[in-house]
């Protein structure tokens, strides 16, 4: 049998971890040597892989731990390693990888340290995604089209921002999150309010207009400004909040605020508008990270929760327009919803964090 050792060097070599932290003690260093040993054998069985991929598994397993890490509390890093779990979890995460591989159609690509529950998200999304796309629109009225054309764009979104959750690019991954609950608010508004389809439209005409893509006279666009105004319901408005609200005025109300947060809190969603605020920290203050926050909590979780949240919102939806999969689709949703489930507890408790804050 193969004698596979792994030194305190070559794992010191490896590790990123600030050292300020959680310095290199040999018990640490032991950590990770004793379970790279231990499990590489079973690694080796599965993927037929020859003895000489020791240093490679090893190395898989200890970048996939430095990704981690990185968002994790202070706490955390000082004590991770009297925990298997957190060194079982990535080494599952390796395995899970490689197996992902070998499906050539999937809509995601596939990298060495991807979670296996963000795997089964996007199996999940994968599946419905090519569902979706198989519907014909051709005897679809504007109203079904548009419906249509904004799911498109939430599929467009989704997949996107978890691409960038399975490469651990968490500021973009976080800032695509709050484009997609701009989508999925108003995919749901259209949803349930289709006589709104008719004013939706004009904006995206207006604001074609305004950029001169779309050709037309002064005094046109003037008059589209003005309606603009009109369907917001109010006067003074700046042309921009009306152009961006006024479409949805007649649910709004006249005293009501424009804003995302009151189109939230028309579909129900008020309580997401904290996590689109601290979401605007990432867009606007462009040097802030999830690393100079050192929150309390394990980002790249947090995102694969907002994210699964904002799928539960329209996965009925879904079927119920286009695909008639949703028993197909309960069969991929169970772990991902278990793994969100147990993580609710302490996103609860952060999302009171960033609420008082």
């Amino acid at each position: 049998m193969a004698n596979y050792e792994l030194s305190r060097a070559q794992v010191s070599r490896l590790l990123k971890d600030d050292i300020q932290i959680s310095p290199n003690t040999n018990d640490k260093l032991d950590y990770f040597r004793n379970a790279i040993k231990k499990e590489f054998p079973n690694y080796r069985k599965l993927f037929n892989a020859p003895h000489e991929e020791f240093n490679i598994f090893a190395e898989r397993v200890i970048m996939r731990h430095n990704h981690k890490i990185k968002t994790r509390s202070i706490e955390y890093q000082k004590t991770y390693f009297l925990n298997v779990d957190h060194i079982n979890d990535l080494i599952k995460g390796v395995i899970k990888s490689e197996e992902a591989k070998k499906d050539p159609d999937h809509i995601f690509t596939r990298d060495q340290i991807i979670d296996p529950i963000i795997m089964e998200f996007e199996n999940l999304i994968n599946r419905r995604y090519h569902h979706f796309t198989k519907v014909d629109t051709k005897h679809y009225d504007y109203k079904k089209l548009t419906l249509h054309q904004m799911t498109n764009r939430f599929f467009d979104e989704l997949i996107s921002g978890l691409i960038l959750l399975e490469k651990e690019f968490y500021n973009d991954a976080f800032i695509l999150w709050r484009s997609l609950l701009e989508t999925t608010v108003t995919l749901l508004i259209l949803e349930k309010n289709p006589q709104l389809t008719g004013r939706f439209n004009e904006r995206r005409d207006a604001a074609l207009r305004r950029i001169k893509l779309i050709d037309s006279n002064r005094q046109i666009k003037v008059d589209k400004a003005k309606e603009s105004l009109v369907h917001a319901g109010r006067k003074n408005l700046p042309w921009h909040i009306a152009e961006r609200f006024g479409w949805a005025g007649e649910l709004l109300g006249p005293t009501t605020e424009y804003s995302l947060k009151s189109l939230l809190e028309i579909v129900n969603l008020g309580d997401l508008h904290p996590h689109y605020a601290f979401a605007s920290l990432f867009v606007h203050e462009y040097l802030i990270s999830a690393e100079d926050l050192k929150l309390g909590i394990d980002f790249g979780n947090y995102l694969l929760t907002l994210y699964f949240k904002i799928y539960e919102l329209v996965r009925v939806k879904i079927s119920d327009h286009f695909t008639n999969d949703l028993n197909d689709a309960r069969k991929l949703e169970g772990n991902v919803r278990t793994f969100v489930n147990g993580f609710s507890g302490r996103f609860d408790d952060f999302s009171r964090d960033i609420q008082n804050s």
